[in-house]
C-alpha cells in the first residue's frame, strides 16, 4: 500500500502537495496609488507571498494558511501566492498615475527610492545615493519604511535613522524635511553577512533595497 501511494504522488504531485483554494486582489484597478486587500486560502502551512513591486508595508515572506492583509501600492503589481514547488497562483492590480494622483510624478505623496549597490572585499554593501525634490516631498518625513529583509540605516539631512528589518523606525523618527539626498548602509555583522557567497571575496551585486518615504504634504 505505502508503494502504491508513492506511485500516485510521483505521477500527480499537485495532488499530493497543499494547494491554493483562494487568492483574491482586490480592486484590481486603481486609476492612482492606492491600497489594495490581499486574501488567500492554502491547504497546509507554509504559504508564501510576492510581489514584483515595492508594496508598505512589505510583505512577510511567509503567512498562515487563510488570511487577509491591506497594502499600498504605486504601480501595477503582480501579486503572487504560491507554495514552493506546488501550487502557484498571480493576481495584477492595473494602476495609474497621472499628474493629478496624490504621489503622482512631481506631486507630493509618499516616494519610493530604489537602491542599488555591490559587495566587495569581503565587507557590507555600498549603495548609490538617491535625491527626493521639494516638489515631490515638501514637508518633514512623517513616515519612512524599508523592504529589506535585514536592517538598514538610512543618512539622510545629517542624521542616521535605523529601519528593522522589513518595516520602519527603530526609535523615535527625527524631525528632518523629506527633500534631499539619501543614501543607505548595512551595519556590523549583517552587512558582511548578506555579502557572503559571491564571486571572489565576496563581491557583486548587493541586494536591491526599496525605501518609501512619506512627507507632509500642503492641504
Amino acid at each position: 500500500m505505502r508503494h502504491l501511494f508513492a506511485l500516485v504522488c510521483l505521477g500527480a504531485l499537485v495532488a499530493c502537495d497543499p494547494g491554493i483554494k483562494s487568492f483574491d486582489v482586490t480592486p484590481a484597478q486603481l486609476a492612482c496609488p492606492g491600497q489594495v486587500t490581499l486574501s488567500w486560502q492554502g491547504q497546509g502551512d507554509g504559504l508564501h507571498l510576492d510581489a514584483d513591486q515595492p508594496v508598505t508595508p512589505a510583505l512577510p515572506a511567509i503567512v498562515t494558511k487563510q488570511g487577509s492583509r491591506t497594502e499600498h501600492v504605486s504601480k501595477t503589481t503582480i501579486f503572487t501566492a504560491y507554495y514552493p514547488g506546488a501550487a502557484h497562483r498571480e493576481k495584477s492590480v492595473q494602476v495609474g498615475n497621472g499628474p493629478n494622483c496624490p504621489g503622482g510624478p512631481g506631486t507630493c505623496g509618499p516616494q519610493t527610492l530604489t537602491f542599488t549597490g555591490t559587495c566587495s572585499g569581503g565587507v557590507g554593501p555600498s549603495y548609490i545615493t538617491q535625491n527626493l525634490s521639494a516638489a515631490a516631498a515638501p514637508g518633514n518625513i512623517t513616515q519612512i519604511v524599508s523592504d529589506a529583509d535585514f536592517p538598514v540605516h538610512v543618512q539622510h539631512a545629517a542624521v542616521t535613522i535605523p529601519l528593522g528589518a522589513g518595516g520602519g523606525p527603530i526609535g523615535p523618527l527625527p524631525l528632518v524635511a523629506a527633500a534631499g539626498t539619501y543614501t543607505i548602509s548595512v551595519p556590523g555583522q549583517v552587512g558582511s553577512k548578506i555579502c557572503e557567497g559571491g564571486p571572489v571575496g565576496g563581491g557583486g551585486p548587493a541586494p536591491t533595497v526599496h525605501i518609501t518615504v512619506t512627507p507632509t504634504c500642503p492641504k
